[in-house]
């Protein structure tokens, strides 16, 4: 019997032994989790860990991850590849989406040629039945509209509430709470909502409401959350954090850089130090000199190539662990996901229907008419320019999309109706004119998108108040009233020097009777009173001189179009511009001086053409033509300076020149540009121009011709252009230096 028993346990020993050395069933393994800590642009050498994990045959069972880390950790949860999320942000213009910028192909008509003129804006809400007002700071300089568009975009298939155990990869994030200073875990919810609030840096985003919540960065509280893996049943933890750049903080010392760096370490220096001590592998990327904010692609490409190098530093414990959840070395454990995503390679989306959430019944019938859609389908881009078009329009404090069901969808639109007005704030240098300031206001009376009033006022050598009412039918129609009133100091010129400076203070009343949109084309009809007074002569070759002090009062008539589909106001790399304005110019509503009413008609052009590498080609072309030769000094044609209607509305800039000439009645000018970018804030640029006047349009080829030049340098700071050139003018034989920072208004 002993005998017998022996036996039997050493075969027992034998079948465990064997059985000790099989490899362990995938759903039995010890489960494997990835940390990825906040750190803003430093986050993207979480994609080149991920290259490596994969390479490695690593298999990740769930991710956790905080403000940037929490946007790599949710796009790879949702089934993207390293190496597809790396593509993904090589392709985004983070400078645009960082901020709340629309592209300027994407604004109303009406807001192009305004656009890129403000540097702050700060809400206030202004309560006129109850006889107060208010100034408030915004709670963050950018409220995150584009960065939440990509987010949306990134995962179309999961923008439902859910639960995100239920990932292609489980996955969390965290985020805090400023009303209670407590820590929130997001493990269900809204996907791209929740990766928003992991990331809001505290003055950099608004904040995010979620029910009594105020919710920014997690960072703040739990910048390496390996504790948040634990929960999520991890028992191996890989986390990747960033260790301090003791260089960049010795540089920064006492500077306001270092107050913001450190902030995190009043409230989780002990939860970070818990955390990392806690991780099973811990990779730490070397970044230096590369901070935070380098959100350029070249900083973008080396940061992620840092990554996968510290990474590869931890090669062998990454094969330890792959050993020990028994894979071999050469072998690679199944990584396929049973839950996989179908939208990933999917670009064009089957619409069933589009509403639009967050308005009235007739403001979504106004809203629907900004993005029609032409057929029952989408595509990406297609998704992100209607949500452009409709934030574009400057009603809406937020406008986000939702697809709901499973195809075909319904397209949702939620918006925001804008609760408080905005004071924008503008600011220019240059060496001509000096500083000026703008300010600028809409009021909406209530909050319907139907009618408001604009308000803009301009503090400089050349002051100008304006207020402009308008009721509007979305952006097809738009009629109102507007009044300007102005002082401008003329400085008028002959063969480039200065034959007298005329003072002339411009009050305008303009009726708007129609202005029309269809998508790049403006057209506008409109009549108005121009009354102008003049504090000293202003003569012409003609000697038609008007005395000292006396008042002029016209009754003009107006019709203009423009097409104008540049993609940047200052430096377009495509698009056309072309406009062409007919006025006429009474002073009894019928007649100009008790004879025919005066003609006025203007024509301007501009393309950008792509030469080569990053240069483009820019030729204008510019003319006026008024019909009379008895026409009011104040409609003559002045031709000069940089920016066209600058000191008055007619007015042609000539590159190169100084201050204006004034010219025969019938007036050419031919602008032959170049514009360089050597990155995409810095340009090198030049401009040859060439003009021909004359009295008459048979003349106007024996008319006299001059030409003008200039070359310069543009940077673009936080403030706006930085911009230095000389300038050369033939008619004056002199070379002129200009300096400007800011954006011109």
């Amino acid at each position: 019997m002993k005998k017998l028993l022996s036996i039997l346990l050493i075969a027992s020993c034998a079948v465990l032994s064997v059985t000790g050395q099989e490899k362990p069933r995938e759903n039995e393994r010890p489960k494997v989790g990835v940390v990825l800590s906040g750190g803003s642009a430093k986050g993207f050498a979480h994609v080149g860990v991920l290259k490596v994990l994969e390479r490695a045959g690593i298999p990740i069972d769930c991710i956790a991850g905080t403000s940037m880390g929490a946007v790599v950790g949710g796009l790879y949860s949702v089934g993207y590849s390293a190496n597809v999320i790396d593509s993904l942000i090589s392709l985004q213009d983070w400078d645009y989406l960082m901020r709340d910028h629309v592209y300027r192909e994407y604004l109303p008509a009406k807001q192009r040629e305004d656009s890129k003129r403000h540097l702050v804006s700060l809400p206030y809400q202004l309560k006129i039945k109850e006889g107060e007002g208010r100034l408030s700071l915004p709670p963050g300089v950018f409220a995150g509209q584009n960065i939440y568009s990509l987010f949306l975009n990134m995962t179309i298939g999961f923008q439902h509430p859910m639960d995100f155990d239920d990932l292609p990869i489980p996955f969390a994030c965290v985020a805090a709470d400023v009303r209670t200073g407590q820590e929130v875990v997001f493990r269900e919810g809204v996907l791209p909502m929740a990766m928003r609030a992991s990331m809001a840096i505290p003055g950099v985003f608004t904040p995010v409401k979620q029910d009594s919540m105020l919710l920014i960065d997690g960072g703040m509280i739990n910048n390496t959350p390996v504790d948040v893996a634990r929960e999520m049943g991890a028992d191996f933890v890989i986390a990747v954090s960033f260790p301090p750049d003791e260089k960049a903080i010795e540089k920064g010392q006492g500077s306001i850089t270092e107050v913001v760096g450190q902030i995190g370490n009043f409230i989780g220096a002990q939860k970070r130090i818990q955390n990392l001590k806690d991780a099973d592998l811990l990779i730490t990327p070397l970044l230096h000199p590369y901070g935070s904010m380098d959100f350029y692609q070249q900083a973008i490409d080396s940061i992620i190539a840092r990554g996968e190098e510290a990474a590869m530093r931890e090669w062998e414990g990454l094969m330890n662990l792959k050993r020990s959840l028994g894979f071999d070395s050469i072998d690679s454990p199944r990584l396929t996901r049973e839950l996989v995503n179908p939208y990933i390679n999917v670009d064009t989306l089957l619409i069933k229907d589009v509403r639009v959430e967050g308005v009235s019944p007739r403001e979504e019938r106004q809203v629907l008419r900004w993005i029609p859609l032409l057929d029952d389908k989408v595509t990406r881009k297609q998704l992100d320019a209607m949500t452009a078009r409709v934030f574009g329009t400057g009603l809406f404090s937020s406008v986000h999309y939702r697809l709901d069901g499973e195809g075909p969808f319904d397209l949702v639109f939620n918006v925001e109706p804008k609760v408080t007005n905005t004071l924008n704030l503008g600011f220019y240098f240059d060496s001509e004119d000096m500083a000026a300031i703008l300010a600028n206001t809409t009021i909406r009376l209530s909050r319907s998108l139907q009618s408001m009033f604009d308000i803009t006022t301009r503090l400089s050598r050349d002051p100008y108040f304006m207020v402009d009412y308008s009721i509007n039918s979305g952006l097809f129609y738009k009629g109102g009233i507007n009044y300007t009133l102005s002082r401008s100091d003329l400085p008028v010129y002959h063969r480039g020097n200065l034959f007298y400076n005329a003072r002339v203070v411009r009050n305008a009343l303009t009726l708007n009777f129609s202005e029309f949109y269809f998508g790049d084309v403006k057209l506008y009809f409109g009549a108005g009173l121009d009354n102008y007074h003049f504090s000293s002569p202003l003569l012409n070759p003609l000697n038609l001189a008007v005395t000292e002090g006396q008042d002029q009062l016209y009754i003009n008539y107006t019709f203009n179009g423009v097409y104008d589909n540049l993609n940047d106001t200052y430096f377009p790399s495509s698009g056309n511009y072309f406009s062409f304005q007919y006025c006429l110019h009474t002073d009894n509503f019928a007649q100009l001086n008790n004879d025919h009413p005066l003609s006025v008609l203007r024509m301007n052009l501009f393309k950008s053409s792509h030469l080569f590498g990053n240069a483009y080609f820019t030729p204008r072309l510019a003319a006026r033509y008024v019909m009379s030769e008895n026409a009011p000094n104040i409609y003559r044609n002045f031709v000069g300076g940089r920016i066209d209607g600058h000191y008055l509305p007619q007015q042609i800039a000539v590159r190169g020149s100084r201050g204006m000439e004034l010219l025969g009645n019938l007036v050419l000018s031919a602008d032959m540009g170049m514009h360089y970018a050597f990155t995409p804030k810095n340009h090198l640029y030049g401009n040859v121009n060439f003009t021909i006047h004359s009295q008459t349009p048979d003349s106007f080829f024996k008319g006299e011709p001059f030409w003008s030049g200039n070359i310069g340098y543009s940077h673009l700071t936080i403030v706006g252009p930085l911009r230095a050139e000389v300038g050369y003018s033939h008619l004056s034989r002199r070379f002129y230096p200009y300096l400007s920072i800011g954006y011109h208004f």
